[in-house]
C-alpha cells in the first residue's frame, strides 16, 4: 500500500515524462547555500530523485563554493555569469544544448531567499494544473516582512514619465485588507485566484510560455534591471498564446515563505526598466487584481466588479 500511495504522490508532482525544473539564480553566501540545498532535499522528498532538475546561475561565486559530492549528484545546469535571475534564465534558455519545451512542464524560477521546506508541493503543482493558467505563483505566508513592489497605474503618465507620486509603492501585509491589488497573501477564503498579475519572485513557468518571455518579448528583460516583465507577461500570454483566457494565478492553498533578504540593489535603472517595459506594451499593462477566487473549482467568490465578498 505504501508503494502505491507514493507512485501516486510521484504522479502528481511531475507529470509522465516532463520533469520541473528549479532554477535559482545565487551568490555563495552561506544562508543562500543552505536554503537552496534543504529546498532541493524537501523536493526530492516529496517527489522523488527524479521529480525535477536543478540549476544554478551563479552571480557571485561559483560551483566549487557548494561543494563537489552535494553539486555533482544535485546540480543538472550550471552557469556563471553576471546578471539577474531573469537575464540568467534567458541566457540559459539560450543556450541550451535542447529544448526546455520538451524536457519540463514548469520553470520555477525562484530567488533564493524563498522557502519551500514547509510547503506541501503535491498540492502546490496540483493547484498549479487544475488553475489552468500559464504562469502560477505562490502565495507567501509567515510572519516575515514580505513586500510586493509595484507602480500603480496613477504613478506612470500614458507617456511613460513618473507622475506625482514618483517613487516604488512598498505596500505590506496591513494593506491586504483594503486594498485588492495587494495579491501576494495567502486569501483563507481561496483555493487558488485566477488574477492579471504574478510577481517575479517565484513564478512556475510552463513550458508554453517561456518562449513568449524569454525570446519573443522585446526589451522586457534589461541587462541592468528586470522590472516591468511581471506587469505585461500576464495579458501578453492571454492574447498572443490564446491557450487560456486565465494565464495567471495565485495558490492560496499552498504558499511559501518568503523571507526577504533585501538582497537586490535598487537603482534607478530598475524604474527605467519598468517605464521601458510599459512604453513597449502599454496595452498590456496590468492592473494588479484578481479575477476570480476559486474555491471548490465549481464557484468563483469575485463579484464582477471584482470585489472579493467580506
Amino acid at each position: 500500500m505504501a508503494l502505491f500511495v507514493t507512485s501516486i504522490l510521484l504522479q502528481c508532482f511531475a507529470v509522465q515524462s516532463y520533469k520541473i525544473m528549479l532554477f535559482w539564480s545565487v551568490d555563495s553566501d552561506a544562508r543562500t547555500i543552505d536554503l537552496v540545498k534543504r529546498n532541493v532535499a524537501h523536493a526530492r522528498l516529496q517527489g522523488g530523485h527524479d521529480c525535477c532538475d536543478v540549476m544554478l546561475a551563479h552571480y557571485k561565486g561559483g560551483p566549487k563554493d557548494w561543494g563537489f559530492d552535494w553539486y555533482n549528484s544535485q546540480v543538472k545546469y550550471t552557469l556563471v555569469s553576471p546578471g539577474y535571475k531573469y537575464n540568467l534564465l534567458k541566457k540559459a534558455y539560450k543556450q541550451a544544448m535542447s529544448k526546455w519545451e520538451d524536457e519540463y512542464e514548469y520553470i520555477w524560477a525562484l530567488d533564493s531567499d524563498i522557502d519551500f521546506t514547509g510547503a506541501d508541493l503535491i498540492e502546490l503543482f496540483s493547484l498549479a494544473r487544475s488553475s489552468g493558467s500559464l504562469i502560477v505563483g505562490p502565495t507567501f505566508a509567515g510572519m516575515q516582512s514580505w513586500l510586493t513592489y509595484t507602480m500603480s497605474m496613477q504613478e506612470v503618465t500614458a507617456h511613460g514619465s513618473i507622475g506625482s507620486i514618483g517613487s516604488m509603492v512598498r505596500r505590506d501585509q496591513s494593506d491586504f485588507q483594503t486594498r485588492i491589488n495587494v495579491l501576494g497573501k495567502p486569501d483563507p477564503r481561496c483555493k487558488l485566484r485566477h488574477t492579471d498579475f504574478v510577481e517575479m519572485t517565484a513564478p512556475l513557468l510552463s513550458s508554453k510560455v517561456l518562449a513568449l518571455i524569454l525570446k519573443d518579448c522585446v526589451d522586457c528583460v534589461h541587462d541592468k534591471a528586470e522590472w516591468g516583465l511581471d506587469r505585461v507577461w500576464c495579458k501578453l500570454a492571454q492574447k498572443l498564446l490564446a491557450q487560456t483566457s486565465k494565464p495567471c494565478a495565485l495558490l492560496d492553498a499552498a504558499p511559501v515563505q518568503h523571507l526577504d533578504w533585501k538582497k537586490a540593489v535598487v537603482t534607478a535603472d530598475f524604474k527605467a526598466s519598468e517605464l521601458a517595459v510599459k512604453s513597449e506594451y502599454p496595452e498590456h499593462w496590468s492592473d494588479v487584481k484578481n479575477i476570480d477566487c476559486v474555491n471548490d473549482f465549481k464557484d468563483s467568490l469575485l463579484d464582477v466588479n471584482g470585489s472579493l465578498p467580506s
